[in-house]
């Protein structure tokens, strides 16, 4: 599966949080027999029980903090102030069938103290995707503002899975700095040295190598981080993952129930039964497409229809004929750019996890098919690079590509036999995609869509990985978690890579008590900061795992739809108009200029919340600055309309950090051809459907609302 919705400007974001830690710590980011009612009710017990304390004493409000801090029988050092943490590292075999004859690894760790001065009520384990991302890295970007108030008197662990962060991160720099398709025998070549090199990288004892490639999996992982807890004493702890992260918590809940007092599963997929075609992914998609025009007023107005058959007409488009262009880039820079019809399979996949371009497809679409225009399309798909899978280039301790691949190839089932010649794989990868009825992917081939970047799904990135020499499945059997485990499954209505039609089938074969809540109008990953709903479930569920079956979820259902595009005006004259107030002009001209420099300050927005560039250009000219923050955005000669200068200043206000509404104030000027001035006045809300205008254009006054950008 993919790495998740951790986009590009969330990597950056990382780096610049990243701090410098004492030479040991680096960088900081179907049924099956249930059973028996006796052991059900010893688990029961004990899931009901409170969670036992470590051998910890706290740190009492506005003393200060020591230096140093025994936790269980480790002892960690501070390294961090805001919030209080320490660092701690444990030595673990790296392959646990020869312990005392093979190398040690070191599992880098970090214990947040629960704030309030009192013996903790427990211990919560945030879990990030990927595979490849560490979770120490996600603290202070997302697991503290998902948990929030409950932090004041709970722990917080974050370790870091093996090969991640600052856990051994696997680092090849051929596959780290790749370029290029990643569908293409070049990378192949370069996942099979990487390989290589890793399988040269220790030794046992006498001298052998070890064969690595095979020892970075989800179950040695789980041993890893169950050897932590027990290091530290933990009890039972609250257990939470995201994305590859859910895939990694049903491993180590399955393995280690004694050690999970609830479980949180955030777009989850299974551990058993996992199509390796993935193809609810593409089942999934007409019907986010369709919701997400049809449930904004702008796009519905707009477009008549189902979107995805616009979409299904523009793979008809790029196939006969890919584009090529320039327009601002993912930098914010002018670029050129090529698309072609594989790039749509990226686009559309990507969405998953990106409202962006679900905001901005079905109007980059018609643009295309209707106005003949290429920028609108060409700008999403350069920015979708950037902003969700320009992941080569980052640092192998922000996230490893060689690692993402050593769980791949190890954990998720493949196309082809692993145990086979590569020579072999990829005949029976071509007779397996021959075999597949030709409809599977429409409006795709088979062979376009597989052609995905692979960072996405590992369809043929896997064909050159050696075979492990020891088989580690994720489980043993199908997942049967005590009965009485709260487990509570969380997903997005829009995410097509974990789609809320896989939640049922995945609570009937991972066993426990379990729930499934589905969030309106949201994609990849809910929690982690993502959405305030899914943060609010997630603290509700762990200050009390046995209300699972009462907890409220009206939060979910009252999520706003996303306010797609309408209209990729290619002139004024076909720039949907203000629709006037009582007391409002209502010349036309005046009414289609106040709602395109609305539209041009909603495009400016969204462009720096994909990019984060201080400087941007305009899609027909113009440019956007930023301040540090982004919250004030300003606006010179910014064209999104082709004609149509917008200049004057964009101000936000409200925490997007913590996924909650931001207030628009947008102070603009805007001029076109044979129109005189505007200077108007917009106000809006990100969670809104309207923005009501007023201002002058010349002499007539102007008032009145449009659908919000």
């Amino acid at each position: 599966m993919t790495i998740g919705g951790r986009a590009r400007r969330w990597l950056v974001g990382l780096a610049g949080l990243a701090i410098a830690l004492p030479a040991a710590i680096a960088i900081d980011r179907v049924l099956a027999r249930r059973p028996s009612q006796t052991r059900a009710g010893q688990v029961r017990a004990r899931a009901a029980a409170p969670p036992e304390p470590p051998a910890v004493t706290p740190v009492a409000p506005g003393a200060s903090p020591p230096r140093d801090l025994r936790v269980g029988t480790q002892t960690l050092v501070e390294c961090a102030r805001a919030p209080l943490a320490y660092c701690g590292r444990l030595s673990v075999p790296l392959d646990r069938a020869a312990a005392g004859s093979g190398p040690r690894i070191g599992i880098a760790y970090r214990w947040y103290p629960a704030t309030d001065g009192r013996p903790a009520a427990g211990t919560v384990v945030p879990v990030e995707g990927g595979p490849g991302l560490g979770s120490i890295n996600s603290v202070r970007a997302g697991y503290d503002v998902m948990y929030g108030p409950l932090l004041s008197r709970m722990n917080l662990l974050a370790v870091d899975n093996r090969g991640t962060g600052a856990s051994t991160p696997l680092s090849c720099p051929a596959l780290q700095r790749f370029r290029g398709s990643t569908a293409t025998s070049a990378f192949q070549a370069t996942v099979a040295a990487c390989a290589a090199a890793l399988n040269h990288r220790w030794r046992y004892r006498d001298g052998r190598w070890v064969r690595a490639s095979g020892m970075f999996g989800s179950v040695a992982a789980a041993e890893d981080l169950a050897a932590v807890i027990g290091a530290l004493r933990l009890g039972p702890v609250d257990l939470y993952g995201d994305s590859y992260g859910s895939f990694f918590a049903q491993v180590f809940a399955s393995r280690f129930p004694r050690l999970v007092r609830s479980l949180i599963l955030d777009s989850a997929y299974p551990t058993s039964g996992l199509d390796p075609w993935y193809a609810a992914t593409i089942r999934g998609m007409p019907a986010a497409f369709d919701a997400v025009c049809r449930r904004s007023p702008a796009c519905a107005t707009a477009a008549r229809g189902p979107s995805w058959s616009r979409l299904s007409a523009l793979a008809d488009a790029l196939r006969r004929r890919p584009l090529t262009g320039v327009v601002p880039g993912q930098r914010g820079s002018l670029t050129r750019v090529t698309m072609n019809v594989v790039g749509l399979v990226d686009l559309l996949n990507d969405a998953a996890a990106d409202p962006g371009i679900y905001r901005e497809v079905d109007a980059a679409a018609r643009a295309l098919l209707q106005d003949h225009d290429p920028a609108p399309l060409l700008r999403l798909y350069d920015q979708r690079l950037y902003a969700d899978e320009d992941y080569f280039g980052a640092p192998a301790g922000l996230y490893s590509v060689e690692l993402y691949l050593a769980v791949a190839c190890v954990d998720y089932p493949q196309l082809f036999d692993m145990s086979s010649t590569p020579a072999r794989r990829a005949a029976q990868l071509a007779r397996t995609e021959g075999s597949l009825p030709a409809s599977t992917f429409r409006p795709f081939t088979t062979a376009e869509w597989i052609a995905q970047d692979q960072n996405t799904e590992a369809y043929s990135a896997c064909l050159r990985w050696p075979a492990p020499v020891r088989s580690q499945p994720p489980v043993s059997r199908t997942p049967r978690l005590p009965v009485s485990m709260p487990v509570l499954v969380l997903g997005g209505e829009l995410d097509t890579w974990t789609p809320p039609s896989v939640a049922a089938h995945l609570l009937a074969r991972i066993g426990g008590h379990g729930r499934f809540v589905e969030l309106a109008n949201t994609t990849h990953v809910v929690g982690e900061g993502d959405t305030a709903c899914g943060s609010e479930l997630v603290r509700e569920f762990v200050a009390d795992p046995r209300s699972v079956d009462t907890l409220n979820v009206s939060c979910a259902g009252a999520i706003p739809p996303i306010h797609a595009v309408g209209v990729y005006a290619p002139s004024l004259a076909a720039q949907p108009p203000l629709a006037p107030s009582a007391a409002s002009g209502r010349a036309r001209p005046a009414l289609a200029l106040a709602a395109a420099a609305v539209a041009t300050a909603g495009d400016a927005i969204a462009r720096y919340d994909a990019i984060g560039y201080t400087v941007d250009h305009g899609l027909h000219g113009g440019t956007v600055s930023a301040n540090a923050s982004g919250t004030v955005l300003a606006l010179h000669r910014d064209q999104l309309v082709p004609g149509v200068a917008v200049s004057g200043r964009v101000r936000l206000s409200g925490d997007a950090g913590a996924g909650l509404p931001q207030t628009v104030v947008a102070t603009l000027t805007a001029v076109a051809h044979g129109v005189v001035k505007g200077r108007l006045t917009a106000r809006w809300t990100t969670a809104g459907a309207t923005a009501t205008v007023e201002g002058a254009v010349g002499a007539l006054h102007i008032a009145g609302t449009t659908p919000a950008p």
